[in-house]
């Protein structure tokens, strides 16, 4: 299911990351690329990947899906 996650080029995946304040919102970005489900778990997966082959990413906040089921 999170496979399309992979499927997005490095730089494209960078820049979703790079240009959203939260999860959800990269989420968003990186379902947009890769034409199909992109589900929050799988965006993370890549992310920690990411960072421990030494990729720096900013953090990003969940608190907004949080925020949105809270009200």
């Amino acid at each position: 299911m999170g496979d399309k996650v992979w499927q997005v080029a490095r730089d494209q995946f960078l820049a979703a990351w790079s240009g959203s304040e939260s999860l959800d919102e990269a989420a968003a970005k990186v379902r947009a690329l890769a034409g199909g489900p992109a589900p929050r778990w799988a965006v993370m997966a890549r992310a920690v990947s990411l960072r421990k082959d030494g990729v720096e990413l900013k953090p990003l906040s969940a608190a907004t899906a949080r925020a949105v089921r809270a009200a």
